[in-house]
């Protein structure tokens, strides 16, 4: 946080005690024109003060109290702070997703991920098996213009996937599938397993992409890569099919000691 910003947030709180101002958060993140901030739990009974402040001086129309993530469709649990609306459209690499962040997730730390899958090679046919709101669909479709079969099961982000295709103006790129993933049948260049808990689906993974790559999304503890590896290698060879596993990156940490990775297969 800037040191004016935090400056302006700590006079606009006189009545908070000088102690209390030490632990108001100086990590945010922001998304769209909201603003999501962590609160320590002493400051609870000050939250709808601080929520206001950081509201005004980020200039912002809703702050959030960042919660877990819970559910199979990893729904967010915010509490609002100040403002009240929790629908937004973020900008990023020229593409515009719109999300209420009530029902939906967006994580910031996934930035260069979604940057990355904008560079992939053009023309090819994609399936983004976890579509979500279009975090992978949307840069594949803007960027490389490869038609991209984005599998959603999720209403609230199918619903926000099929307006932000229409927003970003790739309808000739994109054709959403209000589907579990298990039931697509097809098959693709490459395949998009954006969920870090994607590994009961790698069979359907390897029946879609008969050749090409699969950019495979785990929660893995540190120095583990091996189970990445055992994973990847059994469900190859159940489908009777050669992989090269060419690199495992770190996205972002999830936990103490465990990374959210992305593993890039090649598939022959």
């Amino acid at each position: 946080m800037e040191p004016h910003i935090q400056e302006e947030i700590r006079e606009s709180l006189c009545n908070l005690a000088p102690e209390y101002k030490e632990m108001l958060p100086e990590k945010y993140e922001k998304i769209g024109d909201i603003l999501i901030i962590h609160l320590h739990s002493v400051l609870t009974p000050y939250k709808k003060d601080i929520g206001e402040a950081y509201k005004k001086a980020f200039n912002v129309k809703t702050v959030l109290q960042k919660g877990r993530i819970r559910g199979e469709f990893r729904v967010p649990r915010f509490e609002i702070l100040a403002g009240s609306s929790t629908v937004t459209i973020h900008r990023e690499n020229k593409i515009l997703y719109k999300l209420d962040l009530s029902k939906v997730m967006f994580s910031a730390g996934n930035i260069h991920e979604r940057i990355r899958m904008s560079t992939l090679p053009h023309d090819e046919t994609v399936v983004d098996m976890f579509a979500g709101i279009g975090y992978f669909t949307l840069p594949i479709a803007k960027h490389c213009h490869s038609h991209v079969h984005a599998v959603e099961k999720n209403t609230d982000a199918y619903h926000f996937l099929c307006t932000n295709i229409e927003l970003n103006n790739v309808e000739s790129f994109v054709t959403p599938h209000l589907a579990d993933c298990r039931d697509f049948y097809g098959t693709a260049d490459r395949v998009i397993m954006g969920h870090p808990r994607a590994h009961n689906h790698l069979d359907t993974a390897f029946s879609i992409c008969e050749k090409g790559f699969i950019h495979y999304h785990e929660f893995t503890p540190e120095g583990k890569w091996e189970r990445i590896h055992t994973r990847l290698r059994n469900a190859a060879e159940k489908a009777g099919k050669s992989i090269s596993i060419e690199e495992i990156r770190k996205i972002k940490k999830f936990s103490p000691g465990v990374w959210h990775v992305v593993c890039d297969v090649h598939v022959f």
